[in-house]
């Protein structure tokens, strides 16, 4: 009995010691947040961040290298690539994406010479060719161009629907926007932390809060939120009910913390369900490779007061996506991020908003279309073509099968209409269905005339049944390997790997 009051009262001390640590550990929490917020209500900061853009009206694009962790030049074919648009002047003719041919007369390569004429020179000749092949010299001189910068960083996004019929895609998208305001230029905002945010222990050293904030307590703070302005352009429904809550975060960076350089990162951290248009190209369906596109703007402010930044750890996020590979009916192939400048119907010449484009490139898995389609359609065929070998004047036996044949075809593709999509054009599956059809139906003429010559000709009618025999189901097969074949090389970027080696024979 005594031992077991001594527990009682040892498991008691441990909970009332546990509430103690979580209650001070929150009582510790709580004033830095509160504090700090209490601060920034006060001074009422609505600056947004910049920075200093010191170039000829664009950037060079970059892509990230998740194997070596760093930036680079987009470099395909040994061309480089126009990235951001700064000057909104040159946006009406030069459009991200677009080549960089020359730089005062010579091939555009980035040696050392360029790059200083990049660095410092204050007007330079740059030739660019367009996505249409159109070549365009622009003489353009160096500007100075002070921009806000938020950063677009895409934590996860799992895809529920990709519905090829009707053009829609449909995911659970979570990502964050960031802006970074530094010390020397947010003097004001950054003395708020001092004391709240960045403190020092009773040990001397300096500790920090990471605080979280309801997008209603942010509201109260006055700091211009980083999401602001921002739009899915592409976007047909969007369903709150599965939102997930949005909420803020406040990160201090300082040398007396350890790093490098000193500044508050402002977090907004969004996710939500969407559901976005996309156009598909079906001609090569079910071996058809397709592009989802979820294209963001800002469409508050124009270029050059603000473009959007993706993060190096959006393509990490990005690169173990496409190895979970969790799409039901697709593989991902690869992703991309491409630059545009947006433009809508009533805006004045020059105004464009930036925009970033997630380009996802899936290929869909032909299995389901292989085994319980094409080689059912083809089994039954092979069945209707059986009858050659029966005698010609077996008219009944042979025409049973035939017809059979015909309504099992026919009977099939009403069960699979549901999962065909319904175009103006004829995919692959389409004409190889329609040429079953043909196919089906050619056994019961021959079976017909057949019978019917060789009461007056049984030598044309035994030549007949020979090339039946010989050559009927194969030119069936050849036929569909032709319009593989033809389809694949008219849509080389819409095929998978299935067909796509067939390009060029």
């Amino acid at each position: 009995m005594k031992k077991k009051f001594n527990l009682i009262i040892r498991i008691a001390l441990n909970i009332l010691f546990y509430f103690i640590l979580v209650t001070n550990s929150i009582a510790n929490d709580q004033p830095g947040c509160e504090l700090v917020a209490k601060r920034l209500k006060q001074i009422k900061y609505e600056l947004v961040p910049q920075d200093l853009y010191d170039n000829f009206g664009f950037m060079l694009e970059e892509k990230f290298d998740v194997s070596k962790n760093q930036w680079n030049y987009k470099k395909i074919d040994n061309y480089y690539f126009v990235g951001k648009i700064l000057e909104p002047s040159l946006a009406d003719e030069i459009k991200s994406g677009d080549k960089i041919i020359t730089l005062n007369g010579k091939k555009f390569e980035l040696n050392e010479d360029q790059k200083n004429i990049i660095l410092e020179a204050e007007t330079a000749e740059f030739q660019f060719q367009s996505n249409q092949g159109e070549i365009i010299t622009k003489n353009l001189s160096r500007y100075d161009y002070y921009t806000h910068t938020p950063i677009i960083d895409i934590e996860s996004i799992n895809f529920n629907k990709i519905d090829t019929k009707n053009g829609n895609v449909e995911f659970n998208l979570e990502f964050d926007v960031s802006s970074n305001y530094t010390a020397e230029y947010h003097e004001e905002l950054w003395n708020a932390l001092q004391g709240s945010l960045i403190f020092k222990k009773e040990d001397g050293d300096y500790s920090y809060y990471v605080c979280d904030y309801t997008e209603k307590e942010f509201s109260e703070i006055n700091i211009p939120k980083p999401f602001h302005g921002f739009k899915i352009l592409n976007l047909s429904k969007s369903d709150k009910n599965l939102a997930s809550d949005k909420y803020f975060k406040l990160t201090p960076y300082a040398k007396v913390l350890g790093n490098d350089d000193e500044y508050l990162m402002v977090e907004e951290i969004v996710g939500g369900y969407y559901s976005v248009k996309n156009k598909f190209n079906l001609k090569t369906f079910p071996f058809d490779r397709q592009t989802v596109s979820i294209k963001i703007i800002d469409d508050f402010q124009r270029i050059p007061n603000k473009i959007i930044l993706e993060s190096g750890l959006t393509y990490i996020a990005l690169d173990e996506i496409i190895q979970n590979n969790d799409i039901p009916g697709w593989n991902i192939d690869s992703f991309e991020f491409k630059n545009f400048q947006y433009q809508d119907p009533y805006s004045m010449k020059g105004d464009f908003a930036d925009g970033i484009e997630l380009s996802l490139v899936i290929e869909r898995k032909h299995s389901y279309y292989l085994y319980k389609v094409i080689f059912p359609i083809i089994l039954i065929l092979s069945v209707c073509w059986l009858v050659v070998w029966i005698d010609p004047r077996e008219l009944e036996a042979r025409l049973t099968v035939t017809i059979v044949c015909l309504l099992s075809l026919i009977a099939y593709n009403f069960v699979i209409d549901s999962e065909l999509p319904k175009l103006e054009y004829l995919t692959v599956l389409d004409w190889i269905i329609l040429t079953s059809y043909i196919y089906a139906v050619i056994p019961n003429i021959l079976s017909v005339v057949s019978f019917r010559i060789q009461k007056t000709n049984k030598l044309l009618s035994d030549k007949i049944e020979k090339i039946s025999t010989r050559y009927g189901a194969l030119s069936y097969l050849l036929i569909i390997f032709v319009i593989i074949l033809v389809n694949a090389n008219l849509n080389v970027e819409n095929s998978t790997a299935f067909i796509s080696w067939m390009a060029g024979f």
